[in-house]
């Protein structure tokens, strides 16, 4: 009988291992076949750079290659939040996925964002200057955004009008910085 109590008992306890473990290893997260090249609608935006999917889950997206001034007062913080809200709130996008780190370091979500089939929305906010084109991380469209975010800098489009250099995210101070400029 303490056999097969041991034998029951060890049964219980793999199943709980297969229920428990794969989430907390990600096993059962396939981002691409969850979210690259699918639509969702938008609930609402978070920040400049994020906004989050009313997919039952509130999954958190952040714009690939993009960092928007950080909530609440840095330098056009506001503004940012505010387009990106403006923009996505409550329509259709479709997510593209990009290499194999899916996720930043607080979980979300890194995707490119379309508003249709070529309007990309990663490009669009650093372009029109509510953010800037993050390159701690290399990705496809690193060059292209980059190229956007000089013209916003070159016609002091949005942030970049009256922008101090401490008003700039200390990562930026530092690439700046290491640039020799």
């Amino acid at each position: 009988m303490s056999a097969r109590r041991s034998a029951i008992g060890l049964v219980f306890v793999v199943l709980a291992l297969l229920i428990i473990l794969p989430p907390m290893f990600g096993w059962f997260r396939d981002d691409y076949s969850r979210f690259d090249r699918k639509s969702f609608t938008v609930e609402s935006a978070v920040d400049g750079d994020t906004l989050i999917l009313a997919d039952g889950r509130a999954t958190r997206v952040a714009l690939l290659g993009v960092d928007a001034p950080d909530l609440p007062d840095a330098h056009f913080s506001q503004h940012a939040m505010r387009y990106l809200d403006a923009r996505l709130r409550g329509r259709r996008i479709l997510l593209k996925l990009d290499g194999t780190q899916t996720r930043d370091d607080a979980g979300r979500l890194l995707a490119y964002v379309y508003l249709g089939d070529t309007d990309l929305v990663n490009a669009d906010i650093v372009r029109d200057g509510l953010a800037y084109a993050d390159r701690r991380s290399r990705h496809t469209f690193a060059p292209q955004i980059e190229q956007l975010e000089n013209e916003a800098r070159t016609r002091k489009r949005g942030l970049w009008e009256n922008l101090a250099d401490e008003q700039q995210p200390p990562w930026r101070r530092e690439w700046l910085k290491s640039r020799g400029k």
